[in-house]
């Protein structure tokens, strides 16, 4: 058995377990919690000198450690590429992860998850997770400073949701069936959402740290848009079941709300209790939402069948066979043979020659076609990311018109619409609404007009009288347009 301590990492606080780990099983030996001291927050050696005296404190003796951060500080993306082979895809997600990221991928940790069965026709889905390697070098430094080896980095609702996987293995689900997780930790909130075996979604939030009615409220909110989210990719989704994360006395009331708005079974889970999870030490006095990611992370360990993130090992391609050592003993057997008969050498080195000849030429055929068989997806790649930098942030349009405003004691909008704009347009926005003063609107249509980019077409105003003081009706034609090409610089002058 090996000895392992799991860790949840947050900026501000670290709480873990310390267990063996088998083949077959996790038996937690201890688990503590802490919050990491103000003045040491943002500084690696010094959170590693307060991490090593818990530990001590705790009586923690484990030296090789896995993490769980939090699902807030991960980027996660879902990506559909074409239907490679398993040794395939690590690079394919590479390169079309680097294609879509705004930060260069030398700058990140990144890994993935299958979202299904390989299948030889239809395109692999895959969910990208990814950090950034500032973030991965400060934990590990405080972790050598705490005199620990960290062997793993992963994510703690996608292993929060491989222990759920676990525990409902006899579940079947139908098309468009999910299991919905919920893990909460404070005003921590993890929502996940499982089908047929594998994670399909993840999404994480902050609410109230409380069990307030609001709090409840905000959670199931949540769930819906995570639902929405969801659509997209599997359409007529429902959810039949739900798990709970945590202990039976925490989060009193949400099993009945969620139940009551999704029609679905809500069943408890504690990480302490989970399937193949074996308790030797009373828990701590912390809700025990936050230790899924940590004993979840365990489970991956023990296991041969769940998938996990790992930034520390992502997946890689299998490494060709290194040929170096039979090359040095060709060399050797060619010295011999040299010795015994320059014309017997001879031979040996011009077939050698010729075969490594053949060799690269066949490296160049192979590497030439794979070229020319990406070629039509980076076309494609290319083609999205053009078509997504022109896409309007419509939410922020929205906010811009707010602001313009300045609120609604002097005038409001009755009727607003969003359209595709013709070319050089990015957009369109038109309405109507009713202002108290002509005064007010021209004052709206100049705060409008400071805007780079924005063209407002002339409107019509009329005195209606339809709405007590406000008076005044008013037409709205605004057409975005795109940002011109900058200018070549020109080159100095020669004097």
């Amino acid at each position: 058995m090996a000895e392992i301590l799991a860790l949840d990492w947050e900026a501000d606080r670290i709480c873990g377990v310390q267990a063996d780990v088998s083949k077959s099983s996790v038996r937690i030996q201890k688990s503590f919690s802490g919050v990491i001291p103000e003045d040491a927050i943002g500084q690696p050696e010094r959170v590693g000198a307060w991490l090593q005296t818990q530990l001590k404190e705790h009586g923690i003796s484990a030296r090789q450690a896995i993490v769980s951060l939090p699902r807030e500080e991960v980027i996660m993306r879902h990506l559909e590429v074409p239907p490679v082979s398993d040794n395939e895809l690590p690079d394919l997600v590479r390169f079309q992860s680097a294609a879509k990221s705004t930060i260069p991928l030398d700058q990140l940790s990144l890994d993935f998850l299958p979202l299904s069965t390989h299948s030889a026709d239809t395109p692999r889905d895959v969910l990208v997770a990814s950090v950034h390697r500032d973030r991965v070098r400060r934990i590990q430094t405080a972790a050598d400073r705490a005199g620990l080896e960290v062997q793993s980095i992963g994510i703690s609702s996608v292993s929060a949701a491989s222990m759920v996987i676990l525990a409902e293995g006899h579940i079947t689900h139908e098309a468009g069936d999910v299991s919905l997780i919920i893990a909460r930790h404070g005003d921590r909130l993890e929502v996940s959402m499982i089908a047929d075996g594998y994670l399909q979604m993840t999404h994480s939030s902050q609410v109230l740290a409380d069990e307030s009615e609001q709090s409840r409220t905000a959670i199931l909110s949540e769930i819906s848009r995570s639902m929405i989210a969801l659509q997209k990719r599997i359409p007529n989704v429902r959810i039949t079941h739900a798990w709970v994360v945590g202990s039976d006395t925490e989060e009193q009331g949400l099993d009945a709300a969620i139940n009551e708005r999704f029609q679905c079974s809500v069943r408890r889970l504690d990480p302490f209790r989970g399937p193949q999870v074996k308790l030797d030490c009373r828990p701590v006095e912390e809700a025990h939402g936050a230790f899924a990611g940590p004993i979840g992370h365990l489970l991956c360990q023990a296991s041969e069948v769940l998938d996990a993130v790992d930034f520390v090992n992502p997946r890689r391609a299998e490494e060709k066979k290194d040929y170096r050592n039979v090359k040095r003993g060709a060399l050797a057997a060619a010295a011999v043979l040299l010795i015994a008969s320059v014309f017997g050498y001879r031979t040996y080195a011009v077939s050698r020659l010729e075969k490594q000849l053949a060799d690269t030429k066949k490296t160049v055929a192979e590497q030439n076609e794979t070229v020319k068989r990406l070629a039509p997806q980076v076309q494609i790649a290319n083609a999205v990311d053009e078509w997504a930098s022109k896409r309007v942030d419509w939410l922020d349009e929205t906010k811009q018109l707010a602001d313009a405003m300045g609120g609604t004691e002097r005038l409001y909008l009755t009727k607003l619409n969003f359209g595709e704009g013709a070319r050089g347009e990015r957009g369109t926005i038109s309405g109507t609404g009713n202002a108290k003063e002509r005064f007010d609107f021209e004052t709206f249509k100049v705060e409008l007009m400071k805007r780079p980019g924005v063209e407002l077409n002339p409107s019509d105003i009329k005195k209606r009288g339809r709405d007590g003081s406000y008076t005044q009706e008013f037409d709205l034609d605004i057409r975005l347009k795109e940002a011109p090409p900058e200018a070549p610089a020109t080159s100095a002058k020669r004097s």
